[in-house]
């Protein structure tokens, strides 16, 4: 111990101490709700991260059984051309309460802001698996979603509390990694849930999702709860008292409000104009679109000239590896979710497979990611690179998105589709991982959490476009091939909305007819987002070095634009 400490005092310049897992935490002076890992014992900080592991592995075996039932659940109420509508309500709902939660979080508690969290998204699981209508399917939604959201973006919060730059990258990985395993648990379930018996079979899964969701909730609360709890009896300072008016003015609810309408009258016709008479000529839905790019300029405006707490801050926009970093996290989930969207159903219609084979099917991206984005983790830990991590991934995932155009015929071997999902999710994690280090790694520790929502933000805003997106090809682009594919009598609205029923008691060739249009479409969802994985490169020119062997006190310095410049020996800090 006391040769690390005298390199590292010889590295920065200052006085090091180490600081040896206690059982018995300090007492500090300064009230925050920041779960600063300094002030814990060991045995509270074990039970807190137990929590938020087990927390992942529960939401995570929701989020991919979610996924394997949705084109079922979406054909069971007859709209599979809309299966890309709740995935947008999601992202819509993610992007404007984002802010909200982590700003409550910081002046309330992490514990008090997910216990809400928690609430909302199992009543929303409830509501959905007791939808008799697509309507209440939608409104399950939105509370699955505003919980949800705050459960991802606090989780996220909690981990850069309680863990050092160098490791943060191995314990976000680790958050995730409850997938590698879920993807094959859910895969099991799904086709007993989806195939035979009574056709709203699909009801089982949320009773299974809720009652996992709900032990994943307690087994988080209850450790956090406790630590705050702790930590608040042995502050000496009191939290200061906050009203609703104060919070309405940190939260900046005009914004929000702003955002939800922008979002929503802007991405939502390119889903819904289909299913409207006259489709882009009618009216009403020129009027929604036009509606929402006015909301837009609004927002900039008001955001730039009378918002006392901007949703998204200036800090942010202006420091070039933070801005950098988050477009890269954004622009990967727009690709992820335009080529993704209606994968699962175009596979099991073309290859004549079930939903359960064709969920497996489509996993070797998510594998990979999960997988690569740990391996990224510990290169970071052992190597002290990010940036270059980035880079890496960037290229990798291009490569791997180019190689999903011609996975994406229906005569393209099993292998090829397998392959090339592996390699575009292996360069994805890795690159998502490093932004996701590098961003945290650039501000003071006051704004972690706010930058945390920054990057939350901009990925549940990158959902709503990519989901938006590929219903706009799934609505308006498939249509037109099916009119130049199809030579024969058939049903256009079945084979767009019905397609599991519908277009397996085809006659062969226009069964194959049906599938080709099919396949134009998935192709042309590729080649937008190979587009899209180019538009990454650029992004990553912006990102600059971070040291990851920095302190805590250095990085906050240097967010606070003191300048620090090393010497031969030392690190000196210049005020």
């Amino acid at each position: 111990m006391e040769n690390r400490a005298s390199k590292e005092e010889e590295a920065i310049g200052v006085e090091v101490k180490d600081a040896p897992l206690m059982d018995t935490p300090p007492q500090t002076e300064e009230y925050s709700n920041i779960l600063e890992r300094k002030n814990m014992s060991k045995r509270e900080f074990h039970w807190l991260w137990a929590g938020v592991l087990i927390q992942a592995v529960c939401t995570s075996f929701e989020g991919c059984l979610t996924q394997g039932i949705g084109g079922y659940v979406a054909s069971y109420f007859g709209v599979t051309s809309l299966t890309a509508l709740l995935p947008t309500i999601l992202a819509v709902l993610s992007t404007a309460l984002v802010p909200f939660y982590t700003k409550v979080s910081d002046v309330f508690g992490r514990a008090g802001s997910l216990t809400y969290a928690f609430t909302s998204y199992l009543v929303g699981l409830t509501i959905e698996g007791s939808a008799q209508s697509f309507l209440q399917l939608a409104i399950g939604q939105i509370f699955y979603g505003m919980g949800l959201t705050g459960i991802q973006a606090l989780s996220q919060v909690v981990i850069a509390d309680t863990t050092s730059l160098l490791h943060r990258g191995i314990m976000f990985a680790m958050y995730d990694m409850g997938n590698v395993g879920n993807i094959w648990t859910a895969q099991v379930l799904i086709d007993p849930i989806t195939l035979g018996g009574a056709l709203d079979k699909w009801r089982i899964g949320y009773i299974i999702m809720g009652c996992v969701s709900g032990f994943g909730a307690l087994a988080l609360l209850l450790p956090l709860w406790y630590v705050q709890l702790s930590l608040k009896r042995r502050k000496v300072a009191q939290p200061p008292r906050r009203t609703l008016r104060w919070l309405a003015t940190e939260f900046d609810i005009p914004g929000a409000i702003l955002i939800i309408l922008a979002l929503s009258l802007t991405l939502l016709p390119l889903v819904l104009a289909r299913r409207v008479a006259n489709n882009w000529r009618s009216p009403r839905i020129i009027g929604l679109f036009c509606s929402g790019i006015v909301f837009f300029i609004l927002l900039f405006i008001w955001e730039g000239k009378w918002a006392k707490r901007p949703i998204m801050s200036l800090k942010i926009w202006t420091n070039r590896t933070a801005f950098g970093s988050l477009m890269i996290m954004f622009l990967l989930k727009v690709l992820g979710n335009v080529v993704w969207q209606y994968l699962t159903q175009y596979f099991v219609v073309s290859r004549d497979i079930t939903f359960g084979q064709a969920y497996l099917l489509v996993r070797g991206f998510q594998m990979a990611w999960l997988v690569f984005q740990l391996i990224a983790g510990l290169i970071m830990r052992r190597y002290k690179k990010a940036r270059l991590l980035v880079w890496i991934g960037i290229f990798v995932y291009v490569l791997g998105v180019g190689l999903m155009i011609p996975a994406r015929h229906q005569d393209a071997s099993t292998a090829l589709v397998v392959v090339s999902q592996t390699i575009a999710g292996a360069g994805g994690g890795m690159a998502h991982l490093a932004c996701s280090v590098l961003v945290t790694g650039v501000v003071h520790k006051k704004d972690v959490a706010t930058v945390i929502g920054a990057s939350q933000i901009l990925v549940s805003f990158g959902s709503a476009v990519g989901n938006a997106v590929a219903g706009g090809i799934w609505t308006q682009y498939l249509p037109s091939r099916l009119q130049e594919r199809v030579t024969g009598p058939y049903d256009q609205d079945r084979a767009m909305n019905d397609p599991l029923k519908y277009v397996k008691n085809l006659d062969p060739v226009t069964k194959q007819q049906v599938i080709d249009a099919y396949s134009d479409s998935q192709k042309f969802m590729s080649i937008m987002g190979l587009v899209v994985a180019a538009l990454t490169i650029v992004c990553a020119a912006m990102l600059k070095h971070v040291d990851l062997e920095q302190d805590q006190d250095t990085q906050d310095r240097l967010a606070l634009g003191e300048e620090v410049f090393e010497t031969e020996n030392k690190k000196e800090v210049k005020n």
